[in-house]
């Protein structure tokens, strides 16, 4: 490259947090729970509902990310298909969305700020919450299989758990406007 003026430049390539356990458990527990569904409901209503659709989806979707995983940590070069499964991430998250919801996807479906109450604690008159905050982007230094070094970015949750009065549960759009207005 030199005699050409130039200099390496690795390609732009996506990644995937190499935690197998996780996609390995997450992919269990959606198998599990389509079961349980096809015992439960008839087939006319899981189809109604898209949950058998939904659900078997989303288990392809693990077991992508399962493979793509596996092969991270054995420094094994990711073929082109996983790099664009990997770039498309979100539109195929937005479709999977998209088919449990019915086709119509509600905006504040898709918004990451949320928080549920966890525990209700009668003597004290408090709620454990927990939420997630504003999407913050995190840089992270990993090798490719070919040896090299490079930086990515990308998305990564802010985590929140704190006591609240029970008299005065959040609501998401309650928990947006505290974090707005700088709580920490």
């Amino acid at each position: 490259m030199a005699e050409r003026g130039g200099m390496f430049r690795p390609p732009v390539v996506g990644y995937v947090e190499p935690v197998p356990e996780f996609y390995s458990r997450l992919l269990n527990l959606t198998n599990i729970t389509l079961a349980g569904f096809e015992k439960l409901l008839p087939p006319r209503i899981l189809e109604d509902l898209r949950i058998e659709s939904g659900l078997k989806r989303f288990a392809e979707v693990l077991e992508r990310l399962l493979d793509i995983t596996k092969k991270e940590l054995a420094n094994k070069l990711l073929e082109d298909k996983d790099y664009d499964f990997i770039e498309n991430f979100g539109a195929i998250s937005a479709s999977l969305i998209g088919t449990i919801a019915g086709g119509d996807i509600n905006p504040d479906s898709l918004k990451s700020v949320m928080i549920a109450d966890v525990h209700t604690e009668g003597n004290s008159k408090k709620v454990l919450e927990e939420g997630t905050g504003f999407i913050k982007t995190a840089l992270v230094a990993y090798k490719l299989p070919q040896g090299h070094i490079v930086l990515g970015m990308g998305p990564v949750f802010s985590y929140y758990e704190f006591k609240q009065p029970m008299d005065n549960r959040l609501t998401d759009e309650a928990w947006r406007e505290m974090l707005e207005s700088g709580f920490k």
